[in-house]
């Protein structure tokens, strides 16, 4: 399957609101601040900017409010990103830790991808970018 790209115009527009959203995470990383709060915010302006989407599916039964660690397959640092932003990994709240897995998976509007973009000009280069959150049942350590 081939994969179309979008524009250059597009590539390089997305590149430059990439590099505008590091340097300000950067400067407010600086600063004193809640850190989750910061990675959450930091982790959906790049996703914005790169022009991705994400799509979460919500598990077979709800997950526990408390003492949840959620656990992603390893896909890079776009699926870290994704994961971020669906759910702020852990709870502040003393409970038994309970391990919440997800999966992650790539596609674009046209269909599922065969390979997992990599680098930030892969990224923006590809039109209508989906990352799915597939939330699994949990489970207790």
């Amino acid at each position: 399957m081939t994969i179309q790209t979008v524009d250059r115009r597009t590539q390089r527009r997305r590149r430059l609101l990439v590099a505008r959203t590091r340097a300000g995470v950067a400067v407010r990383s600086a600063l004193p601040a809640g850190r989750s709060r910061l990675e959450l915010n930091s982790a959906a302006r790049t996703l914005t900017a790169l022009g991705v989407r994400v799509q979460v599916i919500p598990p077979p039964a709800p997950w526990p409010r408390a003492g949840r660690r959620v656990v992603a397959d390893r896909h890079g640092w776009l699926a870290d990103l994704a994961v971020v932003t669906a759910f702020l990994a852990g709870s502040s709240a003393p409970a038994p830790e309970v391990v919440c897995p997800v999966a992650v998976r790539f596609r674009t509007d046209a269909g599922p991808l065969d390979d997992v973009p990599r680098t930030v000009a892969d990224v923006v280069a590809l039109p209508g970018l989906v990352v799915e959150v597939r939330c699994l049942a949990a489970g207790a350590v």
